[in-house]
């Protein structure tokens, strides 16, 4: 793996984000940067592109700290949008493209753009919104300037920041993450080289763009490797096999449920054509890991990270396919960064204890500057010089990290901790389901009991068979009691279950119940009719 030294020497010759796209430019202009549907840009023609849109943005009053916000789906254009703001010294915000009405409102407020670029049917959603720092320009195309000369890139370095990016808000409202040139770069740096790409990879990703993963490990890693970026507007289980084909993917990133997506589609002859061999996301179950690998013909290169600290754990691809006791495990901590497990008052616990996930980084200015405008949120999270993530974990005795669940969704029940991730793991293995989440909801006995809400295919679901499953499978204290059937969870736009809403509710009525005993066990494999 790259060293910490190498990265920092790689910093030093490209401190920005403008200065990375300059040199690779100038190593492969010729090649091509990015695959979109039938179209191919190369190097040249991006770097031509970003300046006319840089210019475009000069002549607008666009200068260096300005504040862009692009609200947009999938496409070329946001791309070159996203590196002429950086160009001029300006700061990228990006918007969830689900945001209307009072999550939109507060997320202008709270950034105040002077210019706001977004598709043209999302122009209702600002209406609605009704800002009271409306942008200065409100633009439904990304501009491009034919007279104004291409503006020098600004005198910037790795501490001048790049971007506003908003946490998911799954919890509360979304918190605006200021993130410097460095952290995208260290970032990139440490996963190009972890993920083994070069400049013959090609990375396909149909995350959206106002994502960290899409930005960092596809487009910047591809920009770090002088590979090409092949990129879609969504995600679709049934074709992406195909997809990968077509684009001639080397690599793909995936997050939350694509993974079981795929898993649970039929066989499929294109799932053995693609040329793709490494599979860069989390999570997945460590049950069908060596099977998901296998059928799809990739490897998979795990992490842990958020918006706010990057990579600081990490799996080489060089390390794949990894051994069955440490399929699940983050890595250890990377190049980038320490990694500490602490109790509630941040004292440091020995290996194998579930604690908090605690965080900084080895290289300056490569995590998060702060929470934009909440002074108290950042001094909180970076309390005794440690960024607090608020996720459990623990590391083993080779120091391998091992996600255990969000501080917020684990359950304390009968005395244990129950982890969210590992009951829906098991079942999400029940057949017929097809999304699931676990909550923990007020029992009689004073802690939690569970509740497992759950999108099904199964017209005749039998709750109880599936309860007599997880008791197959999982500690007694980890089996649900209450059962309840959605149609659809409520989700992100990056597929992440706002599961506050779901404790919101509590339980319902409807809510099946197996009562405070676990029923008694019978075949799991039978069905009701």
């Amino acid at each position: 793996m790259i060293t910490t030294s190498e990265i920092v020497e790689e910093l030093r010759s490209v401190p920005t984000i403008g200065a990375l796209l300059a040199l690779r430019c100038g190593e492969h202009a010729d090649e091509p940067f990015l695959v979109w549907r039938d179209e191919v840009t190369t190097y040249a023609e991006f770097d031509e592109d970003v300046a006319r849109v840089a210019a475009a943005l000069v002549e607008l009053g666009v200068g260096r700290a300005d504040r862009v916000a692009v609200m947009m789906a999938n496409c070329p254009d946001w791309l070159a949008l996203w590196f002429a703001v950086v160009r001029l010294g300006a700061v990228v915000v990006p918007i969830n493209t689900a945001h209307k009405s009072a999550g939109l409102r507060y997320l202008l407020d709270h950034c105040r753009p002077s210019v706001l670029v977004l598709d043209p049917e999302r122009v209702v959603h600002l209406d609605e919104a009704q800002p009271e720092h409306r942008p200065g320009h409100v633009l439904t195309s990304v501009p491009r300037s034919t007279t104004t000369p291409p503006p020098e890139p600004a005198d910037l370095g790795l501490h001048s920041p790049a971007a506003i990016l908003y946490t998911s808000g799954t919890t509360g409202p979304p918190k605006g993450c200021l993130l410097p040139h460095g952290q995208y770069l260290a970032a990139s740096f440490l996963h190009a080289d972890a993920c083994g790409y070069d400049e013959h990879a090609v990375i396909y990703t149909c995350l959206p763009l106002f994502h960290i993963n899409a930005q960092n490990y596809t487009v910047l890693s591809a920009l770090a490797a002088g590979g090409t970026v092949a990129l879609d507007d969504r995600f679709s289980a049934s074709r992406f096999w195909d997809r990968l084909t077509e684009v001639g993917a080397t690599a793909f990133n995936f997050i939350g449920s694509m993974a079981v997506s795929l898993w649970n589609q039929p066989v499929r002859e294109s799932e053995g054509k693609h040329s793709a061999r490494v599979a860069f996301g989390v999570p997945l179950a460590p049950e069908v890991w060596e099977s998901w690998e296998k059928r799809f013909g990739v490897r998979v290169v795990y992490t842990y990270g958020m918006t706010e600290n990057a990579l600081p754990a990490i799996v080489d691809a060089r390390e794949t396919p990894v051994p069955a006791g440490r399929r699940g495990s983050s890595g250890r901590a990377s190049p980038t960064s320490e990694i500490v497990i602490a109790d509630e008052h941040d004292r440091p616990l020995p290996a194998g204890e579930v604690g908090q996930i605690l965080t900084r980084t080895t290289i300056p200015w490569t995590m998060m500057t702060e929470y934009l405008d909440q002074p108290g949120a950042t001094v909180e999270a970076f309390r005794n010089g440690w960024f607090h993530t608020g996720d459990l974990g623990y590391l083993d005795a080779d120091g391998y990290l091992f996600f255990v669940d969000r501080l917020k969704d684990a359950v304390r029940r009968r005395g244990e901790m129950v982890s969210s991730w590992e009951v829906e793991t098991v079942v999400s293995q029940y057949p017929g389901i097809l999304d699931c989440a676990m909550i923990g909801v007020s029992s009689e006995l004073g802690d939690d009991d569970i509740l497992v809400v759950l999108v099904t295919e199964d017209p005749a679901f039998d709750p109880a068979l599936l309860v007599e499953f997880c008791a197959e499978r999982l500690a007694h204290f980890q089996v649900p009691r209450y059962v309840r059937r959605v149609d659809d969870l409520p989700k992100t736009q990056t597929q992440r279950v706002e599961k506050y809403r779901l404790r919101r509710d509590g339980l319902l009525p409807g809510d099946w119940d197996a009562g405070p005993r676990r029923p008694p066990r019978r075949d799991p494999d039978r069905r009701s009719g």
